[in-house]
């Protein structure tokens, strides 16, 4: 794939083919980007879209054959990024990556014997509502980058609005293909159903709902790669909760 100018709408439209439409991409989601995670996205989404599982999932095998072509491009397109991030840089527009020269070799440091540390959040706490992620972050106990990687963790786990609808036999095949071909820059899935006609409101409530039931928790991500313990866990969230509770009317 050619690697000369990569735009940024490509990027980000990437991304959502492989993380999923609901997730919000920024340059931020892109410099933190690592191949691990794109490689396991990827991986998940080809096996959900492999035209040889039409018969497995009562699909349409056209229209898997479309989104496993391009969950592939996508693929490709991310790895020419990652394999040398340093070649693309926002222009002034904020529109397109372009090549840049390869940064100049430096001596290198001596040792101290420390980990290097990524910057933590050391602002004033909002004063609004917070999720458990966005807390953790604001008060200091995890780096942005940490947050996203759990983000992006937490999104693979659970399935999309477009699969939910089709078990409950409220969108088929064909219905899925015209959403995701009919689709505005930025637009979720979700919403473009809505606005397409097949899902009313109350529908495309049910199916977030549905979503958000079945994937895990965020905490369980801070658990599992020692980041936090039980106890640090269950005390941060009573401090949220109490944090919460001064904006429960906003």
């Amino acid at each position: 794939m050619p690697s000369a100018e990569i735009t940024r709408r490509e990027l980000f439209k990437a991304c959502e083919s492989l993380f999923g439409s609901d997730i919000d991409v920024s340059v931020e989601f892109l410099r933190y980007l690592k191949p691990a995670g794109v490689k396991a996205a990827y991986r998940k989404r080809a096996f959900e879209t492999h035209p040889d599982r039409a018969v497995v999932v009562a699909g349409e095998p056209d229209f898997l054959e479309k989104r496993f072509k391009e969950i592939n491009l996508a693929y490709q397109l991310l790895q020419t990024f990652l394999k040398a991030p340093w070649k693309y840089s926002l222009d002034e527009t904020g529109s397109i990556y372009k090549r840049r020269e390869p940064p100049v070799k430096t001596a290198a440091r001596r040792k101290t014997g420390f980990a290097k540390t990524e910057p933590l959040y050391q602002g004033r706490m909002p004063s609004r509502r917070l999720l458990l992620g966005q807390y953790l972050y604001y008060a200091g106990r995890v780096s942005l980058s940490t947050l996203i990687k759990a983000i992006v963790w937490q999104r693979l786990q659970r399935p999309s609005v477009g699969s939910i609808a089709a078990s409950w036999g409220w969108i088929e095949g064909p219905d899925i293909l015209d959403i995701l071909s009919s689709r505005r820059y930025g637009e979720k899935f979700g919403e473009c159903a809505l606005r397409r006609g097949y899902l009313s409101r109350y529908k495309l409530g049910m199916l977030l709902d549905r979503q958000r039931a079945i994937q895990p928790p965020i905490g369980k991500y801070f658990l599992e790669e020692g980041i936090l313990t039980s106890f640090e866990l269950y005390k941060i969230v009573e401090e949220m909760k109490r944090h919460n509770r001064k904006f429960w009317s906003c």
